[in-house]
């Protein structure tokens, strides 16, 4: 799988995925918020490894990062990945709420108070004390820095209708039956708006499948790969 590339979710990095073999990039705030960097951030890791075309996927920000990176460079996509993400922008509601976290992150640092203002809306009722144990620990270690400005970049993302509904390529959406922030009607949505959708429903997970149901998440995308032959 060293074609595969797989980007991580907030406020979370890297160890979410148990993808032997998959380009698991952290991303990482530079600059001015936008995900158009963290986009330029993976494209230059791409280059790095002389991978000039890839399946790309993303769960929750990091799908956002992918529909970013499809908008710059759609040539360098054979097949897309989307995990409880969404292809439209914030609400103004969803986009303050974001901007209030990025603030209080810079004034209080990460602690406690961001794993209970986000943790139980990442993870399904079922998830085990080992999921719950790793979730905690990413969202812990993060830098207050990254935190604050992924959610300031998320805030500002544009609408993808559009790029997706151009795109010519297979799609895997995958979706946690217990999600609460991108439910299995928002990735419905999702799959529609591309050409060449494959739309499943992960049980007994939230947000995050890849942490929760690790063994089933590896075999969806195996057998989906082996089906439309990326």
């Amino acid at each position: 799988m060293d074609d595969l590339v797989l980007l991580h979710a907030f406020p979370l990095d890297a160890r979410m995925w148990d993808v032997p073999g998959a380009l698991t990039p952290s991303l990482r705030g530079q600059g001015e918020p936008d995900l158009d960097a963290l986009a330029s951030q993976v494209l230059a890791v791409l280059d790095e490894r002389n991978l000039d075309s890839v399946v790309l996927g993303g769960c929750s920000m990091g799908g956002y990062v992918a529909m970013a990176l499809v908008r710059r460079a759609p040539e360098r996509v054979k097949g897309l990945i989307f995990v409880d993400t969404k292809h439209t922008a914030d609400a103004p509601e969803a986009a303050a709420n974001r901007h209030a976290m990025a603030d209080r992150v810079e004034r209080e640092g990460v602690g406690e108070w961001l794993v209970e203002a986000t943790l139980p809306n990442l993870l399904g009722p079922d998830a085990s004390d080992t999921a719950r144990a790793l979730v905690r620990t990413m969202i812990l270690d993060q830098r207050a820095e990254d935190v604050a400005w992924w959610q300031r970049a998320m805030a500002k993302r544009p609408d993808s209708a559009d790029v997706l509904e151009a795109l010519d390529v297979p799609s895997l959406v995958l979706v946690g039956e217990h999600d609460k922030l991108t439910p299995p009607d928002v990735a419905a949505k999702l799959a529609v708006t591309l050409r060449h959708a494959t739309s499943e429903r992960v049980e007994n997970a939230g947000h995050l499948p890849p942490v929760e149901q690790p063994e089933d998440f590896r075999a969806r995308l195996e057998r989906w790969r082996k089906q439309v032959g990326v």
